[in-house]
């Protein structure tokens, strides 16, 4: 996309660049002005103001063209830019009525949601994306909705995913899900993570059998942590039960060789973790990582 098509509002890309100089921690909300976009705004809201982090909210949107004879637009770009400006000052003065000290910045863009994170990221080299997820059809279907799969896929940042469904935003403890020792990049980039983001983190291992206990010595050494071993034949019912037992707020998912971000979420968990699993779950992907 060229530059001129970009379009912004009430941040220009001097202030963007100036805030990475600086090297605030940044938190980006990609919104569409859903009411699942809205909680994972509150939720993204009270974890800037719990780290002092700035916040990003992101609104992209598309040129609608109806399709006849020859294809015609719907809208100018321009009411689609004034449209998207107003949605984002309408989001952004519902996040300060609750948080009135965390720094909230916009800018909406022309373009593929995918893309523009993908822009972003490069320039700001932000924390983490924070993104909703739809839950009216998320059951039946598939990881999260077409777009937040695509965004888990495809930025290398850290992504959490908030359930609509999830209102208590309590962030205080996460557990990082593996099946087994953990690259020492994916050490070094956690230890930054539970630093950045102020929690104490949890190591969870479910294991169909007894006999496969993991203990991942690299993580816990460098993390200061302990690995739970839970015996289940069924992973997500594993994960459920020892998110319940011990009042996990975050569940982290990280891929290895296999591919966990697909074994976990587009094949036979997905639906269970969609239905069952109510707290925001990060995924970070196999590049992810921010350059401190």
């Amino acid at each position: 996309m060229t530059e001129f098509m970009r379009i912004s509002t009430n941040v220009s890309f001097q202030t963007i660049n100036y805030l990475y100089i600086l090297d605030m921690k940044t938190i980006v909300l990609a919104t569409d002005f859903s009411a699942s976009a809205d909680n994972a705004m509150m939720y993204a809201g009270r974890l800037a103001n719990n780290i002092g982090a700035s916040l990003l909210l992101l609104h992209v949107y598309q040129v609608p063209v109806g399709m006849n004879d020859m294809p015609l637009l719907v809208v100018s770009t321009d009411e689609l830019k004034s449209n998207a400006d107003a949605g984002l000052q309408k989001a952004k003065e519902l996040l300060l009525a609750t948080f009135s000290s965390v720094d909230v910045q916009m800018e909406s863009r022309l373009g593929d949601v995918v893309d523009e994170l993908k822009d972003i990221c490069k320039k700001m080299n932000p924390l983490l994306i924070v993104v909703g997820k739809h839950g009216a059809s998320g059951v039946q279907q598939i990881l999260f909705g077409s777009t937040s799969l695509s965004i888990i896929r495809n930025i290398n940042h850290p992504v959490i995913v908030v359930p609509d469904r999830a209102r208590d935003f309590q962030i205080q403890n996460a557990a990082l899900a593996i099946d087994a020792d953990v690259d020492n990049t994916f050490v070094q980039r956690i230890k930054s993570l539970v630093r950045d983001l102020k929690i104490h983190l949890h190591l969870v291992h479910v294991r169909p059998e007894k006999s496969a206990y993991l203990q991942p010595s690299n993580l816990v050494s460098e993390l200061n942590s302990r690995c739970s071993n839970v015996y289940d034949h069924e992973f997500v019912h594993g994960i459920e039960s020892y998110i319940k037992e011990n009042k996990i707020d975050l569940l982290i998912i990280l891929p290895h060789k296999h591919n966990i971000v697909e074994r976990l979420f587009v094949k036979t968990h997905t639906k269970e973790l969609l239905r069952k699993i109510s707290i925001p779950i990060m995924c970070i992907g196999e590049n992810g990582h921010r350059q401190n």
